[in-house]
């Protein structure tokens, strides 16, 4: 009866990630198990008819296992994070030093000249070179770099990005400093927006919708943990989640834009934070309605 409770107990646990914590837990319902087929035998039961009984008071054990085997690879995930921890390299904390400080200076050059003029478009028009050199240096380099979850792009796919990355950034603030002009137009805005913007933004989806995946083998592991416990949600529940969500920031970005440029930047701060607070009131109703 001992090897037939045992190969009972193996074939349940098999394909598991056999840890010291899950070998514990089988020897324990093994012992579990002889000692309950001993109590049904003495109470006049055949071996076959306890052995039965026994193993249907189990029920399912699976999923204690389950969350040994996810402890146990979580476990291991964070002692491969911190060994695969990588440093920065002199190249690129020098290139970050460098941008971190452009950026600085186009900021104090804008405040500057602004606080000198008293105009607002002054001032703006004046960090626009600072600021586009710096935010596509930040987007090459952090690109580029090599960390514990991911491995560098390569240097001429990162030069896309960055290019777009300026280009929708000199869009944005020579937008915003005719916007602050006055004697400009809506319609100026725009034609300043549509060339450097919408082409940014298309070569960035272009880009995002092409990127091979460039994950360290730990984080791959990690993505499969998760999933394993999405797997657990209602795909319904989660789809109408992700169809509200999609929803409430197409609005949303709508509104801000609207918010902007007729009643002021405090107005669309407060609508991108209303949008916010939807949003976490979306996933804690998806939660709350999921099946585990």
């Amino acid at each position: 009866m001992s090897q037939k409770v045992q190969k009972y107990v193996e074939d349940l646990f098999k394909g598991y990630e056999e840890t010291p914590a899950l070998q514990d837990f089988k020897e324990e319902i093994i012992s579990n198990l002889l000692d309950r087929i001993k109590d049904f035998e003495i109470e006049g039961m055949d071996s076959d008819a306890a052995f039965t009984k026994a193993i249907g008071e189990l029920g399912d054990i699976t999923a204690v296992a389950d969350d040994i085997s996810r402890q146990k690879r979580n476990e291991v995930i964070g002692q491969m994070y911190i060994e695969n921890k990588v440093e920065v390299g002199y190249k690129h904390a020098i290139g970050y030093v460098v941008a971190g400080i452009v950026f600085l200076f186009g900021l104090t050059v804008g405040f500057i000249t602004y606080f000198s003029t008293g105009v607002v478009y002054q001032g703006i028009s004046a960090l626009v070179p600072f600021i586009v050199i710096s935010g596509a240096a930040f987007a090459f380099l952090g690109l580029t770099q090599e960390t514990a979850g991911s491995f560098p792009m390569s240097k001429i796919r990162a030069l896309i990005y960055a290019v777009a990355v300026g280009g929708i950034i000199f869009g944005l603030i020579t937008a915003a400093s005719l916007y602050f002009m006055g004697n400009m137009g809506l319609h100026a805005v725009l034609v300043t927006f549509l060339p450097f913007v919408i082409p940014g933004i298309g070569i960035l989806a272009f880009l995002l919708l092409t990127e091979k995946s460039r994950s360290k083998p730990w984080v791959i592991e990690e993505q499969k943990i998760m999933m394993e416990h999405y797997a657990k949600k209602d795909p319904q529940r989660m789809a109408q989640g992700g169809l509200l969500s999609g929803a409430l920031w197409i609005f949303a970005i709508g509104m801000v834009i609207l918010a902007g440029f007729k009643l002021g930047i405090i107005y669309a701060i407060v609508v991108f934070l209303t949008a916010i607070a939807l949003q976490l009131f979306i996933e804690f109703w998806v939660q709350g309605k999921s099946k585990y």
